[in-house]
């Protein structure tokens, strides 16, 4: 996001709208339970188009009614590649079978990637648009770069709504697998993804490459000599939810999850006959945070032996369904084997103080003696980090409301990594929750802000609506109850706010030169 900040004095504004960060009347009236919600703050592609279509209005009317007060209306500057450009739009995992006969794929799209057509009346209960998405993979030989397996797949998106064909919130997952026969284990391949519009035939995202480690089973002896005693497993799957206890839902982020919360997830083990697990140890260690990435120490930051009651035999973690996320479920392997006994394994680590950064999944399993272990890498995300905190030079103008001067010139200067580690550590003295590591008072200031950058600014060309009198008074106090507009002949472009909640206020705009740059005027009590 690009912005211009131009720091103004504080007179003509009422004094009281100057506040500090522990009163940003973040109470139950005036944020959180105002339903300021991510998504509703977010920028959506479809009102893209209100820009040209308010010009085209606004004209018609100065022309008819002789006025020029009236050209921005209720349009405000957008930049729709800060939109499309922002976040990932496509996820893809790889992860290898228990008994390592075959690959599970899976990919996550948003609709955002992909041209949509309205839907023919024979198939209108589907979903009012539709488009499709072609899907190619090819295992390759590393580093010869020979393709040793490939799967070809095309289906259908179906959306209920136009808003739904440009966002890039809605996502459609999808679920297959290779077969590993005749594929030399172990080694090291490639998995080239590729996804395309099926309309357009062109590369909808740039294509995926994943290196994936393909462990062995039977071919591979175990330390006594003995096949009766190898240990096959799974790649470790994370859980999003459970819906009961043998179904969990996935959000399909490849190797990625969500940041500050407990991790949950399964392991599929296959045991020689009559083996059974004498424990299994999960360890997480971080690797790397948002303001190291290179040269970090790893750091243990939870470990935890799953439960002997959730060690579960003759059964598998598989995916069991794929809409908007994956369904996997806890069930018996559909191929029976005698000289094989399976198991699926739950585990929990604490994780409500995980902060964002790459992560390490240690794995040690213990069965007849035999010690098997394999690591993982998992990545905790903020996946609906509001867009200016992704950079200082847009997270730290908004912060002219909430400090003083002096604060406020520290918080600025600095390289650039200097001013985001300033930048948490402020935050981190107002954070609610200080026992997790997600700041509900720090999401809710930027997802206010992200509102006013795109709603608020002075002009199409200068994304300013943070900085803005309007911007200053929706961030701290949130959206009002109820806004009234005038639009008089002679007279300026007014706009009045009226809070009904715990803030009680009236607060009244006006745009003197009629051009969108609204002035505070009045502040007065409800």
């Amino acid at each position: 996001m690009k912005c211009s900040y131009r720091r103004e004095g504080e007179g003509g504004r009422a004094e009281s709208l100057r506040g500090r960060a522990y009163s940003l009347q973040l109470t139950a009236d005036s944020s959180m339970g105002l339903g300021v919600r991510a998504d509703s703050l977010r920028l959506r592609a479809n009102s893209f188009g209100w820009r040209a279509y308010g010009a085209l209005v606004a004209m018609t009317i100065f022309l008819l009614l002789a006025t020029a007060s009236i050209s921005h209306a209720q349009h405000y500057g957008h930049d729709m590649r800060n939109y499309f450009d922002f976040g990932e739009q496509c996820y893809a995992a790889v992860e290898q079978s228990p008994d390592a006969s075959a690959l599970q794929i899976r990919i996550n799209t948003a609709n955002a990637l992909f041209s949509f057509l309205k839907t023919d009346r024979a198939h209108s209960s589907l979903g009012e648009y539709f488009a499709v998405r072609d899907i190619s993979v090819e295992l390759r030989e590393k580093p010869a770069g020979s393709v040793l397996k490939t799967l070809n797949a095309r289906d259908t998106i179906y959306t209920n709504n136009f808003a739904a064909t440009t966002s890039k919130e809605s996502w459609v997952s999808f679920s297959k697998s290779i077969s590993l026969d005749g594929v030399t284990l172990p080694q090291t391949v490639e998995a080239h993804i590729e996804v395309r519009d099926g309309f357009l035939t062109r590369l909808a995202n740039r294509p995926l490459n994943m290196d994936v480690l393909l462990r062995s089973f039977h071919r591979e002896k175990s330390v006594t000599g003995a096949d009766s005693t190898f240990i096959g497993t799974s790649d470790v799957v994370i859980f999003d939810k459970a819906e009961d206890s043998y179904t969990y839902r996935c959000k399909n982020w490849g190797n990625t999850t969500e940041f500050s919360r407990d991790l949950t997830g399964g392991i599929s083990l296959a045991l020689g006959k009559n083996v059974k697990v004498d424990s299994i140890n999960v360890r997480l260690s971080q690797i790397s945070n948002i303001f190291q990435d290179k040269d970090f120490a790893p750091v243990l930051k939870s470990s935890s032996s799953v439960n002997p009651e959730d060690i579960i035999p003759e059964r598998i973690i598989s995916p069991a369904g794929a809409d908007s996320e994956i369904v996997y479920k806890i069930s018996e392997p559909d191929k029976k084997d005698s000289a094989v006994t399976y198991y699926a394994a739950l585990f929990t680590l604490p994780g409500k103080m995980l902060e964002q950064g790459k992560y390490r999944l240690d794995v040690k399993i213990k069965a007849a003696g035999v010690i098997r272990s394999f690591s993982q890498p998992v990545e905790l995300q903020w996946h609906y980090m509001p867009l200016s905190l992704e950079n200082p030079r847009d997270a730290i103008p908004p912060l002219a409301h909430i400090t003083t001067d002096d604060e406020y010139h520290d918080l600025s200067t600095g390289s650039r990594d200097e001013q985001i580690r300033k930048l948490y550590a402020f935050w981190k003295k107002q954070d609610p929750t200080p026992e997790t590591a997600y700041n509900e008072r720090m999401a809710e200031f930027y997802r206010r802000a992200d509102y006013a950058y795109f709603n608020f600014a002075r002009n199409a060309r200068q994304l300013d609506g943070a900085v803005t009198d309007r911007g200053k008074i929706y961030i701290l106090y949130g959206p009002p109850t109820n806004i009234e507009r005038s639009f008089l002949l002679g007279e300026q472009p007014m706009e009045i706010w009226t809070y009904t909640n715990n803030v009680k206020k009236i607060i009244k705009f006006s745009d003197p030169g009629g051009h969108g740059d609204y002035k505070l005027r009045e502040v007065k009590p409800l």
